[in-house]
């Protein structure tokens, strides 16, 4: 095993390699386990190690905040992922999003009203029902001039002073969609739940491999927040709180 490998959990505690061949008929792997693109001293180190014991001529950061290190030969590809015990199953199949983008949010951001990389953990480690039935793509911004693309995400997360805004549908893809609104003033537990629900509604409803933005345009958004707020509307349970007569 190459020097470095034996901390590989730096860059890599939750597998999820992508691979690909290029055009020139080398690879690239874009490498999981990186926090809402946020990087540690002690990974850039290890990074630049896993570079220079791999050969590996290039590395870029994705626009999904992760890191790709680009034109392996093969060979020392299929080295890389057997030395660092990466997961050959996207992570929609092990039921899981696809990945979590998020801005730096209050803490570092001097516009930013909510924390985003927070929630965007807890999101990571979300367990779903089932698989889901294709990539989920999750993008937290820490205030309303959304600097992760929340609207055109399966799921949006825009933090506001009155709490989250919950976004659903949204694609940046080849059919672009503006995702819809779900929910707002939501705490940061209220929002969790409902994007829980509503993934585990996805799950259920969409038809073979249809993305969430698909899905909305068949159904209707008002069909989404009928059945993954019914009963259960944050918004419309605190109203009633603070309408009803005091005892």
């Amino acid at each position: 095993m190459p020097a470095g490998c034996s901390e590989a959990s730096l860059l890599c505690n939750q597998p999820m390699p992508n691979t690909f061949m290029d055009q020139r008929h080398k690879t690239y792997i874009t490498l999981p386990g990186l926090h809402a693109g946020m990087l540690s001293p002690e990974q850039l180190e290890h990074l630049a190690r896993l570079a220079k014991d791999y050969g590996i001529p290039g590395i870029k950061i994705t626009s999904a905040q992760r890191i790709a290190l680009l034109g392996m030969e093969p060979e020392r590809l299929a080295a890389l992922q057997n030395d660092l015990h990466l997961d050959t199953t996207p992570p929609h199949s092990r039921k899981r999003v696809h990945y979590v983008q998020a801005c730096p949010g209050k803490t570092w951001c001097k516009y930013g009203v909510a924390e985003t990389l927070g929630i965007a953990k807890q999101i990571e480690q979300l367990e779903l029902d089932a698989p889901l039935p294709n990539k989920v793509k999750i993008g937290i911004s820490g205030c309303r001039m959304c600097c992760s693309e929340s609207w055109l995400r399966d799921i949006g997360l825009i933090g506001e002073r009155k709490g989250w805004r919950v976004i659903f549908g949204g694609n940046a893809a080849g059919r672009p969609r503006i995702g819809e609104e779900l929910a707002s003033g939501l705490s940061e537990d209220e929002a969790l739940e409902l994007i829980r629900k509503t993934l585990n509604y996805y799950i259920r409803e969409a038809r073979g491999k249809t993305r969430t933005a698909r899905l909305v345009e068949r159904i209707g958004i008002d069909a989404v927040r009928k059945a993954v707020l019914a009963g259960h509307d944050p918004q419309q349970q605190r109203a009633e709180k603070e309408t009803a007569p005091k005892v």
